[in-house]
């Protein structure tokens, strides 16, 4: 089995073989996408003897890229003969349809089994080899989880997160929870985060009893309920946890709060009266100013009523008593240079 660009030409379409029904608007968004993408999925051919080749899967691909003029198309070559090739074609369509997981899966593994391997599975699927071997994962499901996702209690999204712990006990718990619970894949992929980073903290310190006890339908209950705040570390309820945007700064003042002063309720009260009482004082600060000011505008206003007095007596005075008063000035600073 190789991959190559073969002449379009040189394509035979069968005129008994499966084929999906596509609609305009499907037809629009797979131009759209190799457009935009490129051509990710090859299509899937078998060679025959006079140098032609047998399409096994892509009749819409074919169309597509014809009709914006390519002459040549990336394709999977496969030494396949006319029963597995038949299969493939099955296959390819039993993929696109609205088939429950486990009939894909079960579908691949025939095919698996009769000797395609993944990339042919992977060409006759348009699929990505990656999600080729999760689903072939799938039927090595015990049946109980095979029956949740015939019955849409389970999706592939549950199996694949839950695969993420690695561990068969690990991934039945989750999955036991993920039934129990009615969880959706969101709410799994969440619940495998917290679980992951719990065992790794359970690893860092020696938890053997941690590791070594299953985790329950009621623990992984509680593991949803609650997130850790990343700067105090609590728990608390989900529904009270935000995602602030905030700059380095504020995040450095507020993480050096919480290590100055403890717990988030404990740092709350403590800032809330050290404000309180500077608020206080700079309010004590402003009346003292205040009365200040208003002591020296009274002094300003007493002196210049002394001055203007002062003026007033003056000017009561007869031109004699001015005369008195000028020679009494004149005697004064007289006796006070010494010449008399």
């Amino acid at each position: 089995m190789k991959v190559e660009e073969i002449e379009i030409d040189k394509i035979r379409i069968p005129e008994q073989r499966a084929r999906a029904t596509f609609t305009e608007e499907q037809l629009q968004e797979l131009r759209a996408s190799i457009e935009k993408n490129g051509f990710t999925i090859p299509i899937l051919v078998r060679p025959l003897e006079d140098g032609t080749y047998e399409l096994i899967d892509g009749e819409h691909r074919i169309q597509i890229v014809k009709e914006m003029g390519w002459t040549k198309i990336p394709a999977v070559i496969t030494d396949a003969d006319l029963q597995k090739a038949t299969l493939l074609n099955i296959l390819a369509n039993t993929a696109r349809g609205t088939q429950n997981p486990m009939d894909i899966a079960e579908a691949l593994k025939r095919a698996y089994d009769a000797g395609a391997d993944i990339k042919e599975l992977a060409a006759a699927t348009g699929h990505t080899e990656f999600w080729v071997k999760t689903y072939l994962t799938l039927n090595d499901l015990p049946d109980v989880y095979k029956d949740a996702l015939r019955e849409g209690k389970l999706s592939v999204g549950h199996i694949k997160e839950a695969m993420r712990l690695n561990d068969p006990v690990e991934i039945d718990a989750a999955l036991q929870s993920a039934l129990t619970l009615g969880w959706n894949v969101k709410v799994m992929k969440y619940y495998v985060d917290q679980r992951l980073a719990d065992l790794e903290r359970a690893r860092a310190a020696g938890d053997r009893e941690f590791l070594d006890t299953p985790p329950t339908p009621q623990y992984a209950e509680q593991v949803v309920q609650y997130g850790e705040c990343m700067f105090c570390h609590r728990k608390v309820p989900r529904a009270d946890l935000s995602m602030p945007v905030m700059c380095p700064d504020c995040r450095a003042l507020l993480e050096y709060i919480l290590s100055q002063l403890g717990d988030p309720q404990t740092a709350m009260q403590t800032c809330y009266n050290a404000l309180s009482l500077y608020f206080d004082m700079m309010r004590r600060k402003k009346e003292e100013e205040k009365m200040l000011q208003q002591q020296q505008y009274q002094q300003s206003q007493q002196m210049q009523a002394q001055a203007v007095s002062a003026q007033n007596q003056e000017s009561e005075l007869s031109e004699e008593d001015l005369e008195d008063l000028k020679l009494l000035k004149l005697l004064k600073l007289a006796k006070k240079e010494g010449l008399i």
